[in-house]
């Protein structure tokens, strides 16, 4: 998947986090779920390979880029009477293949196992 391939670490962490949220049904999952896992997950990475950390701004930047690029797709979740609501996303693409994508990756490669156990 080239998108994926071409993402950046932090973009392909974020992925990592909504496709840890599918593998146990629980998508779409919304930008604090996505910042929890991160948050949650960041010392299991070697090393500090995101230097201003897991901010919440962060995560809807990579969430909205991730949409643009087809990776992800969000739905409106939560809506009020007025139509407004947070948006919530799930994987665009197989999970199969992020999962051999994700594996492929030296950076996250350990931690999708770990999630596998």
């Amino acid at each position: 998947m080239e998108t994926l391939e071409t993402a950046t670490p932090f973009q392909r962490y974020v992925v990592l986090a909504v496709f840890a949220h599918e593998e146990r049904e629980e998508t779409p999952a919304q930008t604090f779920d996505v910042r929890d896992f991160c948050v949650e997950h960041l010392s299991s990475l070697e090393g500090n390979p995101f230097e201003g950390g897991v901010s919440r701004e962060s995560i809807i930047r990579a969430l909205s880029s991730l949409e643009e690029e087809g990776v992800l797709e969000s739905e409106v979740v939560d809506a009020s009477p007025v139509g407004k609501g947070r948006p919530a996303y799930r994987l665009a693409v197989d999970t199969e293949t992020v999962e051999e994508s994700l594996l492929d990756d030296d950076l996250f490669a350990p931690l999708v196992r770990s999630l596998s156990d």
